[in-house]
């Protein structure tokens, strides 16, 4: 019987186990989230999807990854989208309000596209959270705002209200939120779904109301002019300003 004679091995390179690495994340500081994601934590160079309505902990868990970053020095953008991050709150999470860039509700989707572009762009943050109210990209804007993410290793995540039972390839995570658990839909090389108790996540204390003046005064007073932050005048932005003034040209 003829044999096939194989190819000479010896020049081929072979990689051990011990250098294999996942892909990388960032830790979100909940250790049975990390602990089964491939990523031990958040992906970075991709895009996550938080699905769960105020006080269920999905803006909380995107403020515990933002305490991680902030740690290992990190700038941290967040896009507002109704409700509003509550300064004290974040201070007493030991977040570091220098390094958060705190963007005003865009007008229009128009605007906020534009906005995720300019922020994943800048090289400047590893984590970038924009609050929705429901999902309205298009698949061909998710897809350009993925290989952005990609290409400048930015962990995007949308912190959406409304659940839905569609399941998007195009989001390499996703994550639903209840007010009991929480459950991975969807997780690359995971099996999914699989559901946390909600108890390992601090909600109910992020969002703050637009109608409350005094919370709303202590808003203010964190989200003023900062003459320490290096690339920026302010923490708070108006995206949208800019923009109209660059169509208006």
């Amino acid at each position: 019987m003829n044999t096939l004679a194989l190819p000479a091995l010896a020049n081929i390179p072979f990689v051990s186990a011990e250098d294999l690495q996942p892909p990388a994340g960032v830790p979100t500081g909940i250790n049975t989230l990390d602990d089964f994601l491939l990523w031990k934590g958040i992906p970075k160079g991709d895009l996550s999807l938080f699905q769960g309505t105020p006080g269920t902990g999905a803006t909380s868990l995107w403020v515990s990854l933002t305490q991680k970053a902030h740690e290992q020095n990190k700038w941290v953008a967040w896009v507002n989208g109704g409700a509003q991050l509550l300064p004290t709150h974040l201070v007493s999470r030991q977040i570091n309000l220098k390094k958060l860039l705190v963007v005003k509700e865009p007008h229009e989707a128009e605007q906020l596209f534009w906005v995720l572009q300019e922020l994943i762009t800048s090289s400047l943050f590893e984590v970038i959270g924009c609050e929705l109210k429901e999902m309205f990209f298009k698949n061909h804007q998710l897809q350009k705002l993925k290989n952005l993410c990609r290409f400048h290793k930015v962990a995007l995540i949308f912190v959406c209200h409304k659940i839905s039972r569609f399941v998007n390839p195009l989001f390499s995570l996703i994550i639903q939120f209840q007010r009991d658990f929480i459950t991975i839909q969807r997780a690359l090389h995971r099996p999914t779904p699989f559901s946390v108790a909600g108890s390992v996540i601090h909600s109910h204390f992020l969002f703050q109301s637009k109608n409350d003046k005094d919370q709303k005064r202590v808003a203010k007073k964190f989200f003023l002019e900062s003459s320490d932050t290096p690339t920026t005048s302010k923490t708070y932005v108006d995206y949208s300003s800019q923009k109209d003034r660059q169509l208006s040209r």
